[in-house]
């Protein structure tokens, strides 16, 4: 029976051993390795990259030799003897309780006050239970869901939660990571694909997503297919950083344009326009020169340039058909040159427009019939 019992608490041991290590797992290699990487670029100020395997290791490493520093120096009863992994839970919270604004990146100082807090407390926990261990009833069962099982994997699981509740889990941070991480790799439509259907409003995401399109050649065909923002400055990173790129350099935005323009600050329009005139840029720029109008919602200035890039016809890429018709509709042109499909959905939407008198619905009816399209953008409500 007592072999039982010592079998039973070393099953004990190895399964929360293993709950651990798979947590930590997910947590810091895959839910939270975008935010460590942006972490380590940014408080070495570019210096230096974060590499997802070494990463895991080190952290990983550092938590099981704390855990088992704490287990040697407790001796805790298998009543109790998942705690040893409060003090890694607790440190894996920390790491990650971070806030971001622009580049720059703080640790949460709610957090950093709670944690000494919380581990003081962990200390008085732990002197209790020693206090009482020489009191405590030998147990009758050390079997699977006895009390010591299940009193356990509660601590195992509320110690998760803390942890997860002290890291930034953010959506629209975590989507906008990956979609840069992705853009990195170069791995253009998983970057696309990411966080769909989800809408992000986030200039930098309008930025990301902007690229990946250029580097497929659908920026014309696929942008409005987001919840863009921003307008035209959101093509670029900007200097006050509200567009602006967290694992690394900007380069490979440069990269895809074909040429590093020293002003960030020059409208991105303007300096498209220009370099299109040297031939000092990528095939692309034409289209972010298009969609820098469309952007902006200049729809005189998109009409005279589109001739200059395009043939006027109903092959034209989704978004700038979607446009033109928007302009000749304003401008009372009678030769539109977009095709009858176009023409019919164009309609179909000043339908949907002139039945809806109340803003309010008017604004959900289009978002949920037309979004996607370029129409809804340039009559959204200002957010």
């Amino acid at each position: 029976m007592n072999n039982k019992s010592k079998d039973s608490t070393a099953t004990l041991k190895v399964v929360c051993a293993i709950l651990f290590i798979a947590f930590t797992f997910h947590y810091i290699y895959t839910f939270q390795g975008d935010l460590l990487g942006m972490m380590q670029y940014a408080w070495s100020d570019g210096k230096t990259r974060y590499n997802r395997e070494i990463g895991f290791g080190i952290i990983m490493a550092v938590a099981l030799l704390l855990s088992f520093t704490t287990a040697f120096l407790t001796r805790l009863p298998q009543r109790f003897s998942s705690l040893i992994y409060f003090p890694a839970f607790l440190c894996m919270g920390l790491l990650t309780a971070v806030g971001q604004e622009g580049t720059q990146v703080t640790t949460s100082m709610v957090w950093l006050i709670a944690a000494p807090v919380l581990f003081v407390l962990y200390i008085v926990l732990l002197r209790g239970v020693q206090s009482f261990k020489p009191f405590l009833i030998p147990l009758r069962s050390t079997t699977f869901l006895s009390q010591p099982w299940w009193t356990n994997l509660m601590v195992m699981t509320a110690m998760m939660l803390l942890t997860n509740a002290m890291g930034n889990s953010s959506r629209n941070l975590h989507t906008r990571l990956e979609v840069e991480r992705l853009c990195r790799e170069q791995r253009w439509q998983d970057a696309l694909d990411a966080g769909i259907p989800s809408y992000d409003r986030d200039s930098s995401m309008t930025m990301l997503r902007a690229m990946a399109l250029a580097r497929q050649g659908l920026l014309g065909e696929h942008l409005f297919n987001y919840d863009v923002h921003g307008g035209s400055r959101a093509l670029w990173q900007q200097k006050d950083n509200s567009a602006c790129f967290l694992l690394g350099s900007p380069y490979i935005l440069w990269q895809t344009i074909g040429v590093v323009p020293r002003n960030t600050s020059e409208p991105v329009a303007h300096f498209m326009k220009k370099q299109i005139r040297r031939h000092a840029i990528a095939d692309c720029g034409k289209d972010y020169l298009l969609c820098a109008y469309l952007l902006d919602k200049d729809l005189s200035s998109f009409a005279r340039e589109l001739p200059k890039h395009y043939a006027l016809n109903d092959s034209l890429p989704k978004h700038y058909q979607e446009a033109y018709v928007l302009y000749a509709e304003k401008m009372s042109l009678t030769d539109s040159i977009v095709s009858s499909a176009v023409k019919a959905d164009y309609a179909d939407f000043l339908t949907t427009m002139r039945s809806k008198k109340n803003p309010t619905h008017r604004q959900s009816a289009i978002r949920e019939a037309y979004f996607g399209t370029y129409w809804y953008y340039y009559y959204r409500q200002k957010e």
